[in-house]
């Protein structure tokens, strides 16, 4: 497939890529961008075509969408029952801003001050900030399945917030993980944030299977999020959508004013009704770039970089490299920097990514290189 690039994904250069508007190209000019969770690629056709039409016509206006959930909302429902065989009440269907939002509302309301929450280390650093600073206790979750409950029992978390797919290590939690993680929540009566951002950035043979589908029993203790903001490049168009599975948590937020929350963004929601309607041949082709360059990174640190260690990822877009052989302790990072690559300090996602760094390799493969080579330049 190397050869057939129909939507420009192969092509990019970074002479193009710094020319572009956003924070990742611009924020570091001096160096290769290769940090913030953003991707080179030009967006959809689909989705572009339905903003244009939107601006075509003229009215931004207030939006008569009715009650309950936006047209993005019941396209999520649609997806998540034809995809995943997971058949949800539009009724427990909430617009967010972003999959933040929907994590601190869940933490906010059915958690106090003090309480501990459990979470998979290394760790989205938003998630980190968040529980620091709603004065939450961070309880380090361990990927294997028993030493969890080991941990579970000994410091009695109240919740578990679930990074599935996982952001930085790239790993996507299978059935059996998923139904042992179902056991032991339910053993020790824990609530589950599930973000699932980057559910469709899976890579095969693994498929993604949401939390909450296990079971009635475990969606009734569950609360998903997600957007079309990783897998569709739309960040700044400020949608998310979030699922209820806790009926005191939807009876909660159905208690404060709508206005609290804010109202869904009229482009983000028509994004993200065209990227999860017409989108996905432009996320296959996507899929396809984005597999070449996991498996050609590894090759690349291990030519550049001999020492250095990078697993492949299962799914998204980010490369968690572990940089220890070089000696630098925690500062791997400033030393790429020093050379010209911009990316995540591996210290951003706690205190065991000491000695790593995260890579975004969603971009050109010859960016990717050139980003490699770098890395290893003195």
């Amino acid at each position: 497939m190397t050869g057939h690039d129909p939507f420009g994904l192969r092509s990019l250069t970074v002479d193009q890529l710094r020319s572009t508007p956003g924070v990742k190209w611009q924020q570091h000019p001096d160096r290769l961008a290769a940090w913030v969770a953003d991707m080179d690629f030009p967006m959809a056709p689909a989705i572009t075509d339905r903003l244009q039409s939107i601006i075509d016509r003229g009215m931004a206006g207030y939006q008569q969408w009715g009650t309950g959930a936006s047209p993005a909302g019941r396209v999520f429902v649609d997806r998540m029952a034809s995809k995943y065989g997971w058949s949800i009440d539009v009724d427990r269907v909430h617009d967010l801003a972003d999959v933040l939002q929907g994590v601190r509302l869940a933490i906010g309301m059915l958690t106090e001050p003090g309480d501990a929450i459990a979470l998979h280390t290394p760790a989205y650093h938003p998630f980190l900030q968040s529980l620091a600073d709603m004065d939450r206790r961070l309880v380090h979750a361990p990927f294997d399945v028993d030493e969890l409950r080991t941990v579970i029992a000994l410091e009695k978390p109240v919740a578990l917030l679930l990074c599935h797919p996982q952001n930085p290590t790239g790993h996507v939690f299978d059935r059996q993980q998923l139904e042992a993680i179902a056991e032991i929540v339910e053993e020790f009566d824990l609530i589950v944030i599930s973000d699932e951002i980057h559910s469709d950035l899976v890579y095969g043979p693994k498929t993604h299977i949401p939390f909450a589908s296990l079971s009635p029993a475990v969606e009734s203790r569950t609360i998903t999020v997600t957007s079309t903001s990783k897998a569709f490049n739309l960040a700044s168009l400020r949608w998310a959508v979030m699922h209820v599975g806790i009926e005191r948590f939807d009876v909660m937020v159905r208690s404060y004013p709508r206005h609290w929350f804010g109202s869904p963004n009229l482009f983000g929601v028509e994004a993200a009704v065209a990227a999860w309607t017409g989108g996905d041949e432009w996320l296959a082709a996507v899929m396809d770039v984005l597999d070449e360059n996991r498996h050609r990174l590894a090759e690349l640190v291990e030519a550049y970089l001999p020492g250095v260690k990078y697993q492949i990822p299962s799914a998204t877009y980010l490369a968690w490299i572990d940089c220890s052989v070089l000696g630098e302790g925690d500062g791997p990072f400033e030393l790429f920097q020093s050379r010209g690559v911009e990316l995540s300090p591996g210290m951003q996602f706690g205190a065991n990514g000491s000695g790593h760094v995260r890579l975004n390799f969603a971009t050109s493969p010859a960016v990717v290189e050139q980003i490699v080579a770098t890395m290893a330049s003195t």
